[in-house]
């Protein structure tokens, strides 16, 4: 049976990772760096490590827009290689976001090297060496109740409910693998969740993408270029059924969810 101070060396290992990942230049590194940290604040916060959770997340949150505009950017090369926008409102749009990446890049800078992110790695070195006392019954009670939020039906609800859902899914996933990394075994809802987080996700990003457009075409007006503002319009016509599919898809999927097996008599043996 692991103690937590493994769990620490393996969210810092995580970070080192997905710090080397952004400075080499990787695709995957904004994304991995985000998962990072968000993994850090909530095993942080289940063990009591509140200024590391804070700390983390506040980081994590502050590369939220330049992930988006990484997705939002890779949803317009996809759109304009299938035809749903003629190259040149392609090559417009392109060369608006390319000004809000210069500004997205110097966020991940400082995401990866500023005096926050080295803050919190020496915290981490820290509990790498000190670990936290009753490791294992305080994750497995963050589990039970991260686990609890996801026993009702997304149906009906609103988009923020969803978003905030989302959350919630991606908590108890990675309170449920902590736990695994610390030797219990994997709790029976845990596939379910990842594939919820993967629905969840696709309809985050297509709905913010959404958004980005709906802020282009009101540019588009303001500016009277008439033709992208049109090519737009029939864009965000277009995205709206399959916006609406992946929508649907995550509310039927919360109505499985359910609670997982409890898991509280093996976290208070192995403890």
């Amino acid at each position: 049976m692991k103690q937590p101070a493994s769990l620490w060396r393996i969210r810092s290992r995580a970070l080192e990772e997905a710090r080397r990942s952004v400075k080499r230049g990787s695709l995957e590194g904004l994304h991995d760096l985000r998962v990072a940290l968000r993994r850090i604040s909530v095993t942080a916060a289940a063990l009591g490590r509140t200024r590391v959770a804070r700390h983390a997340k506040a980081i994590a949150r502050s590369l939220s827009r330049p992930r988006q505009l990484e997705v939002d950017r890779r949803l317009l090369d996809r759109v304009g290689r299938l035809g749903l926008l003629t190259p040149e409102a392609v090559t417009a749009l392109a060369a608006r976001w390319e000004k809000l990446a210069g500004r997205a890049a110097r966020k991940l800078a400082r995401a990866t090297d500023g005096k926050k992110t080295q803050r919190l790695r020496r915290r981490l070195a820290r509990l790498s060496r000190k670990g936290s006392g009753n490791g294992i019954k305080r994750l497995a009670r963050a589990r039970r109740e991260s686990e609890a939020k996801l026993a009702r039906s997304l149906e009906g609800k609103d988009d923020r409910t969803l978003h905030r859902y989302r959350l919630a899914v991606k908590t108890a996933r990675y309170l449920a693998d902590d736990l695994v990394t610390l030797g219990l075994p994997e709790a029976s809802g845990a596939a379910r969740e990842r594939a919820l987080q993967e629905t969840l996700g696709r309809w985050n990003d297509l709905q913010a993408f959404r958004k980005r457009l709906e802020e282009a075409r009101e540019e588009a007006q303001g500016r009277g270029t008439v033709v992208l503002a049109a090519e737009l319009e029939h864009l965000l016509a277009a995205l709206d059924p399959a916006l609406d599919s992946v929508r649907t898809a995550a509310v039927d999927a919360s109505r499985h969810s359910g609670r997982v097996v409890p898991i509280r008599r093996l976290a208070r043996a192995r403890a």
